[in-house]
């Protein structure tokens, strides 16, 4: 697929720490003894019990997991003291040679993971791992018809049937596979494309392709569907799939199962690159090959130390496990959070309506090169740019909680309002001066050769009625740690990076920004709302989902906005104090309009 000498943060490979794969395995081993999978009674019991089961490591890497249930299973031999040695050294060499399943892509790595296995493990030193094997784990021989020949070698094709045999399922699947998105994959690398065209035409993977899915999907899909019936699946894997609308058919296929446990590691640095932390949210999915249950465990910001005893962990762990009801969950976003329960009857309740049904929520325009479009008050006096084409711009970095920031440095040529650029000498000037930058760009030059755009317009005019509007609005930065939301009464343009609010009633502008900017909102959106990573995601159908009080209820807070707002545009420091005092009692209001109650939920 991808040569291995790329960078691993091309090839999505990344090494997985011993403490993590430690208590992954722990967890494994936990649940096979609880479903009497694993008996530990005696040496001939725990024996007989683990060699009916087949492990299996579907992208091996290194070989960290098999490592890690080897050390498993040699932890629990020695607590078999009366065991003699020999006889235990045989079984675990036996174990090793047949219970062990693995596959890995390049041959190069399943040689460093078999040269690691017999450093670790002396007695394994003669050992030829037979069922380690060497292909692609998501791509069927079926690539070979699809593709041809030479496409498909660059694959490397795997069969599971041919290679493991007609019961080639398994009864633990445990790992770490590759990360990354495949359509920005295939722009930085020939060979993703194969890969890409394989997984859109394969009937293996048709039904449930996405263009912009991550390939992990893939690997977890396969995964699951090559567990016997009570198998266990352990990933870990970025913790996006669980909201991600390309992740839809993943969700649809998960809710088949029964979930054991999702474990969300938020907060924890994992993965290393050229000894640089990643900035990957990770989470711990495992499941079982069983009906659907009623509830499954979960824990929110797991944070594991590798300094911390195992037994800490584990105590660490229990402590903060909430349940989770299977049954609210579908297609779309998962919502894992102890308060489902809550958030589940704001969708009924009849005092709420949701902010796409009272505003308009639309996203700022694209103006393609926007560097030459949207330019500092300096350049606009330096160029002599006519006032008739330029509009005010706000930037991601402009927009404060409550308030635009005051001196907003930039405006933008709006080529809209230009109906001949000889009336516009000066602008005219400015932008044949840039004309050969406007021009390039497969997309701009799509747009232009199809007549859709003159070769000085902006890429897309997204919404460009409602920024023509004089309408206050409220804007808010797609990326934010927090919520943010700003009122804007100079009819202010934005990019893409800004979305914009504007009610339906004009006098409702305040009570809604109020709402916005609560506490309570910033609870909500973080748990049903979008985010990615530590970052709260503000796009177009989660804006529009916020559930907000009717007006008669929600209105007894504007003198309070209002007053805040005259406040904040003296933009005096010392008036901080002043602020925090009526965004205090605006929460109180506001926590009330929800029956929400942070303190005696301990959230505050």
């Amino acid at each position: 697929m991808i040569s291995p000498n790329r960078a691993k943060k091309q090839t999505g490979a990344f090494y997985t720490p011993s403490f993590i794969v430690d208590f992954m395995v722990e967890r494994v081993f936990y649940h096979l003894k609880t479903n009497n999978l694993l008996a530990f009674d005696s040496f001939r019991d725990f024996q007989s019990s683990i060699l009916k089961l087949r492990f299996c490591d579907p992208a091996i890497g290194s070989g960290n997991f098999i490592v890690g249930l080897l050390n498993k299973l040699n932890s629990i031999l020695i607590g078999f003291d009366s065991v003699d040695n020999e006889e235990k050294n045989e079984f675990f060499h036996h174990f090793a040679s047949s219970n062990i399943y693995g596959i890995e892509l390049d041959q190069g790595s399943l040689d460093t993971c078999k040269n690691i296995l017999k450093e670790q493990y002396s007695l394994l030193k003669n050992s030829d791992f037979p069922n380690l094997k060497c292909g692609n784990s998501i791509v069927s021989l079926d690539a070979f018809d699809i593709l041809g020949m030479k496409k498909a070698k660059k694959l490397n094709p795997f069969s599971w049937k041919d290679n493991f045999g007609e019961n080639n399922k398994f009864d633990v699947i445990i790992g770490n596979p590759p990360y990354f998105n495949l359509k920005k994959m295939v722009l930085v690398d020939e060979d993703a494309q194969i890969l890409y065209d394989y997984l859109k035409s394969s009937h293996l993977w048709k039904n449930f392709f996405r263009s912009s899915s991550d390939i992990y999907y893939y690997f977890v899909k396969q995964s699951i569907d090559m567990l016997n019936v009570g198998g266990i699946f352990s990933f870990i894997i970025p913790n996006y799939w669980i909201e991600n609308k390309y992740a839809d058919k993943l969700r649809e296929d998960l809710l088949k199962r029964n979930i054991l446990e999702i474990i969300d590691l938020e907060g924890n640095k994992i993965f290393k690159d050229e000894g640089k932390w990643l900035n990957i949210s990770t989470c711990i999915l495992t499941l079982e090959e069983s009906r659907p249950s009623q509830t499954f465990p979960a824990v929110k910001n797991f944070f594991i130390e590798s300094t911390v005893q195992k037994e800490k962990i584990n105590e660490l762990f229990n402590e903060q496990l909430f349940p989770n009801k299977q049954s609210y969950l579908g297609k779309e976003k998962w919502i894992i959070s102890p308060y489902n329960e809550y958030l589940r009857s704001l969708e009924t309740n009849t005092s709420m309506e949701k902010l796409g049904n009272i505003s308009k929520v639309f996203q700022g325009l694209s103006p393609g090169v926007k560097d030459i479009f949207v330019i500092p008050k300096s350049k606009v006096t330096q160029h002599s740019i006519e006032s008739d084409v330029l509009v005010p711009f706000v930037t991601n970095s402009d927009v404060q909680k409550w308030f635009i920031r005051e001196k907003v440095e930039k405006q933008a040529i709006l080529p809209s309002k230009i109906d001949s650029l000889e009336n516009y000498p000066n602008t005219n000037k400015y932008l044949l001066s840039n004309k050969e930058r406007l021009k390039s760009g497969p997309d701009r030059q799509k747009l232009m050769k199809s007549g859709q755009i003159r070769w000085f317009d902006y890429s897309v005019y997204r919404n460009l009625d409602l920024f023509l509007s004089k309408e206050k609005r409220i804007l808010c930065p797609y990326r934010s740690l927090t919520t943010k939301f700003a009122l804007d009464e100079n009819g202010s343009f934005a990019a893409t990076d800004i979305y914009a609010i504007i009610p339906v009633e004009s006098t409702d502008i305040y009570s809604i920004l109020g709402i916005l900017n609560s506490e309570f909102i910033n609870f909500w959106y973080s748990l049903a709302g979008k985010r990615k990573g530590r970052m709260l995601e503000f796009f177009s159908n989660p804006l529009k989902k916020i559930p907000i009080p009717r007006f008669e209820i929600r209105d007894v807070i504007t003198p309070l906005v209002k007053e805040l707002l005259k406040i904040v545009e003296k933009s005096d420091e010392s008036d901080d104090d002043e602020v925090k005092v009526i965004e205090d009692k605006l929460n109180f209001e506001i926590s009330k309009m929800y029956d929400f109650d942070f303190r005696k939920l301990g959230l505050k």
